[in-house]
């Protein structure tokens, strides 16, 4: 774990902070409130990494969530961990096995078409870790058989809660750890997208702009062409209004000359 977070801590600080870690006399009296043992992996992020990844936008969604173990919300029968977690398999509400809008899954599924499962509850036995958005969370198991695995509740979206898998590779839950490295490798790879989309719009606009610049380079030359043609057919025109000029004068000289001609003789 702590491995990959170092190696990847450099993407995550550019959109996270790492907060405190918890003070381990804070995690023994939360454990014996209820009678729990805080997972060990978690326990150890919690104690030596953080307790809590948080965005800094503050928008923004939260790798890990800040707990407050000492001052933890719960009520008698919902968000209690002392009482047992009692979901064993993904569990699909309010549409029976027949129903063809359930999304892919290769393990075992419960359909609560009567919402039987949902009104009896399921948020007990859990410490949440992360919100998706849009209703959508994740969850670690503190108290029941599906103990430090980590769950995803889905119902405010999709209408089902489900354990962590990874069906490429086989895996049909996520421990703490497995759950925290997947997500990083998710940030990892989405900086390393952003970088690449980055990158693909930096050329893209520098080759809008070298075709600007192309398009200015052809407009100029074709300006610079314009006034030389202009200035060739001025001095054209100057050259023939001076050969007018030159041939008027010419014909008024011999005029003149003629004229002076005649004079002599007539004298």
């Amino acid at each position: 774990m702590l491995d990959s977070i170092k190696d990847s801590k450099w993407v995550l600080d550019e959109i996270y902070m790492f907060l405190p870690t918890e003070p381990e006399e804070n995690l023994i009296a939360f454990e014996a409130k209820f009678n729990v043992r805080i997972p060990e992996d978690y326990r150890f992020f919690l104690l030596n990494v953080s307790n809590g990844i948080v965005n800094k936008n503050k928008w923004g969604l939260n790798l890990v969530e800040k707990i407050d173990f000492v001052d933890f919300f719960y009520e008698d029968n919902e968000y209690n961990p002392s009482i047992p977690f009692e979901l064993t398999n993904k569990v699909v509400f309010g549409r029976g096995s027949d129903c063809k809008e359930v999304s892919p899954y290769p393990y075992e599924i419960t359909f609560d078409q009567n919402y039987d499962i949902f009104e009896k509850g399921y948020s007990n036995g859990q410490i949440h870790i992360a919100g998706y958005g849009c209703g959508t969370s994740a969850f670690i198991v503190v108290n029941g058989s599906e103990y430090s695995n980590v769950w995803v509740d889905d119902f405010s979206s999709n209408n089902e809660v489900y354990p962590e898998y990874d069906f490429k590779s086989n895996r049909p839950r996520f421990s703490f750890t497995d759950w925290l490295i997947e997500g990083v490798n998710r940030e990892v790879t989405i900086h390393g997208q952003n970088i690449e989309w980055e990158k693909r719009i930096k050329l893209e606009e520098k080759a809008k702009q070298d075709k600007i610049d192309e398009q200015k380079r052809e407009l100029e030359i074709k300006r610079l062409d314009q006034i030389k043609r202009e200035k060739f057919a001025e001095q054209k025109r100057e050259v023939e209004r001076e050969e007018q000029r030159s041939k008027k004068t010419h014909k008024n000289l011999l005029i003149y000359l003629i004229d002076k001609m005649f004079s002599v003789k007539k004298r």
